[in-house]
């Protein structure tokens, strides 16, 4: 079970929030601890709410979009084991260093058996749902990417590096939409290649392709058969974006007054989710993460203090922690649940 494999990495978990609390108080102790816990006393009960309203609207937003895909492609699932499994799935995602596809599996496996769908129609949601979410950040990215490219204030280097890497990602979401879409079956097509150099394992890549090749012809169901509901869930997962590319709004403008502009804005969305990629390290992103966007918010928006993107920072974790917690209590309730179901059934078999 998915909460058991956590339990045995509790230890690497661990390690790696030992490894970004060193960062975090590293970064503190430059820019003052006791201007950060000003920041965040001065965004006040007003941007608190407001702070809590757009995690929760985000979360909102997800869960409704794979709850779209899910009745698209006519699985019917409890609401509740919906909202558990997307928030299980999230806070697995969120502690591990897979930030975009970590707790997937999870996600699937805690829903798979409870409806009459076969396991690749459930994980092929999941494919679609993570995908449009990648399709919607594409289009904040290169809202962003086109400010970044034509400013003269950003030094070429750090241009062309942004360059390089939205276009690599680009790249691989356009691959994918052609590949789905089009039912070109590229990846089992890959992992059938592989059992050619591969002999010894041969037959188990076969049944892996076989799968494979069962999920993308689901997936393409969704740009096909489902087009409609697809459609809608990639607006829904739009507006989730939005409300991430929104965030250091709703928390400059109650604590420091602040306002961005839309090039602001999607500059830093842009940096934001291209560093995720490469300092999603640590849980949360901790201490990597605040790092980061100081360097970021300098480059950007001068007038935001280092104390003030710290706070920032902080600030909207620890309103992601409270998900995080309930996805762990849920994937943990479940886990548990699955040990008692095998304890029961090795009692009644002897």
């Amino acid at each position: 079970m998915a909460s058991m494999n956590i339990l045995r990495n509790g230890w690497k978990i661990l390690l790696s929030i030992a490894i970004g609390l060193a960062i975090l108080m590293t970064v503190m102790y430059f820019v003052g601890w006791q201007n950060m816990f000003a920041e965040m006393v001065a965004l006040g009960t007003l941007g608190i709410v407001s702070v809590l309203g757009n995690v929760v609207l985000s979360m909102t937003f997800w869960i409704l979009c794979w709850w779209v895909i899910l009745r698209s492609y006519g699985i019917s699932l409890p609401l509740r084991s919906i909202i558990g499994a997307r928030l299980a799935g999230y806070a697995v995602s969120y502690l591990t260093p897979t930030l975009y596809f970590g707790g997937e599996p999870v996600r699937a496996i805690l829903v798979v058996g409870k409806s009459d769908a076969p396991t690749t129609r459930i994980f092929a949601t999941i494919v679609v749902e993570r995908f449009l979410g990648g399709l919607s950040m594409i289009v904040f990215i290169l809202m962003g990417s086109f400010y970044a490219l034509s400013s003269a204030e950003i030094p070429w280097e750090q241009r062309r590096l942004l360059a390089l890497v939205i276009g690599f990602v680009t790249f691989w979401i356009l691959v994918g939409l052609i590949d789905f879409a089009g039912n070109l079956k590229w990846i089992s097509r890959t992992i059938r290649m592989l059992g050619r150099p591969f002999a010894r394992w041969k037959n188990a890549l076969e049944r892996a392709a076989n799968k494979v090749s069962e999920t993308e012809d689901e997936v393409h169901f969704a740009f096909t058969k489902h087009w409609k509901g697809t459609l809608v869930a990639f607006l829904l997962q739009t507006v989730a974006t939005f409300f991430v590319y929104t965030r250091p709004q709703f928390f400059f403008l109650f604590s420091a007054g602040l306002h961005f502009t839309v090039p602001q804005l999607s500059l830093i969305f842009s940096f934001t989710i291209v560093l995720s990629f490469f300092l999603w390290i640590t849980p949360g992103g901790l201490g990597t993460a605040e790092a980061a966007l100081v360097a970021v918010f300098a480059l950007i928006v001068p007038a935001a203090t280092s104390a003030g993107v710290v706070a920032y920072s902080l600030t909207f974790k620890l309103a992601e922690s409270i998900f995080v917690a309930m996805g762990m209590v849920y994937v943990t309730k479940r886990g548990i649940q699955y040990m008692r179901s095998r304890a029961d059934a090795d009692d009644s078999a002897n």
